[in-house]
């Protein structure tokens, strides 16, 4: 078998029946102390982040997990559910851990995509060695890597597939509207401590972060669900490696492509699906696939609203005939719309020119009430996960705009 096949093999390898789909959730939380200030990363004197997740995973579901990011960000990982309810009472249950945790230390959640006060160099660096390669490479990499590795903080949301063509699909339509969830989910009303006015700032870091293995498929050249699997193997094997892996698993330098990687591993008789997943996950673009499919377009979302993410992606993608109309109407757009709706994702001016001669804001509307008709259309009373937040943003914009507006 050659590696292609191989590698589209992991891809492949945890379909579901359709009736088995699941939704998964990983949400992120920027940790202040009591003094506003970012909890220490690395153990030292003070609580830190490391003892915060030892502390969390005594305590967690065996089904959930915990982790931390570069500058200490706390990612919390779902069990993956068939229905929303399910879901919304694990994230209702871990928030009440969560706060009975931080609150015995006297920690808080600042609930931002971007840390609104501290930039990279306030911020400490975890000390694991893929991290640290990590960021050397987003030093040369691009302008803001490390804005996004430090100061960062999102909600991402997992689908399971049922076949090589329904993953294209999940993954095809979520690349095309891509701009249209990161307007509705900006919640990064601050830099700095100065106010974002209309950038939006998660679009513009990981615009500026790494062009190789960022942004849209559609700026790799992947334009069409068409043999999507495919090109996405053909786009990730030439990628350059972040850092490669030993014989014993560890993380060291290198200068060459994942696809170089990888084929030594093969002709050393060293490639596994464990080796193949851990290259998959040096891809960053706001859609990627591993043996899941995972949608990673959204801010943090304000506490209570963190479920919107997942119910606005359920919404558009699990109902059969909503989903063909969100397909038949992205499948329609050319080139030139696309590129359109990707460059009005930088800003939340909701009058710039869209699709079909458009606005942003007709888009954004249309989806977003599109979404909450699929979730009705389940008949399992999920759209009340979304309505209230739908209904905010139509009113008084993205909270990266209402945050800015009570300051």
């Amino acid at each position: 078998m050659d590696l292609k096949s191989e590698i589209k093999n992991v891809m492949l390898s945890s379909l579901k029946n359709p009736s088995d789909i699941k939704i998964g959730i990983e949400i992120e939380n920027i940790i202040y102390n009591d003094k506003n200030e970012r909890i220490m990363v690395n153990p030292c004197n003070d609580f830190s982040a490391t003892e915060l997740l030892q502390v969390l995973n005594n305590k967690k579901n065996i089904s959930e997990s915990y982790s931390l990011e570069p500058g200490g960000q706390l990612e919390w990982a779902s069990a993956p559910y068939k229905n929303l309810n399910d879901l919304e009472d694990s994230i209702i249950a871990q928030r009440k851990l969560l706060k009975e945790v931080l609150e015995r230390k006297q920690l808080k959640v600042v609930s931002y995509g971007l840390d609104p006060n501290f930039s990279p160099v306030d911020i400490e660096l975890i000390d694991q060695n893929r991290y640290i390669l990590m960021d050397k490479n987003m030093e040369k990499s691009g302008s803001m890597g490390q804005w996004m590795m430090r100061c960062t903080s999102s909600v991402q949301v997992n689908f399971d597939a049922s076949s090589k063509d329904d993953m294209e699909e999940i993954v095809f339509i979520a690349d095309c509207i891509h701009p249209i969830a990161s307007y509705l989910f900006s919640n990064s009303p601050f830099k700095n401590k100065k106010p974002a006015c209309e950038k939006n700032l998660r679009n513009i870091i990981w615009a500026n972060t790494d062009n190789f293995r960022c942004n849209n498929l559609f700026d790799q050249g992947i334009y069409l669900k068409t043999d999507l699997v495919d090109e996405y193997i053909n786009f990730f094997l030439g990628i350059p490696a972040i850092f490669s892996l030993n014989r014993k698993g560890r993380t060291t330098a290198t200068k060459r492509t994942i696809g170089e990687l990888l084929m030594e591993e093969k002709n050393n008789g060293t490639l596994s699906k464990n080796r193949i997943l851990t290259f998959l996950r040096q891809v960053f673009t706001n859609v990627r696939i591993k043996n899941l499919v995972e949608i990673r377009g959204a801010d943090r979302t304000p506490e209570g609203f963190e479920i919107a993410p997942a119910a606005f992606w359920t919404g558009l993608l699990m109902d059969k005939s909503i989903r063909k109309t969100t397909l038949d109407i992205v499948s329609s757009w050319q080139r030139e719309d696309r590129a359109l709706l990707n460059n009005a994702g930088f800003s939340l001016n909701t009058s710039q020119k869209g699709p079909s001669n458009k606005t942003y804001g007709y888009w954004i509307d249309y989806f977003g009430q599109l979404a909450l008709n699929g979730l009705k259309k389940r008949k399992l009373g999920e759209e009340k996960l979304f309505n209230v937040f739908f209904e905010a943003i139509k009113k008084d914009g993205p909270f990266s705009l209402q945050s800015q507006n009570r300051e």
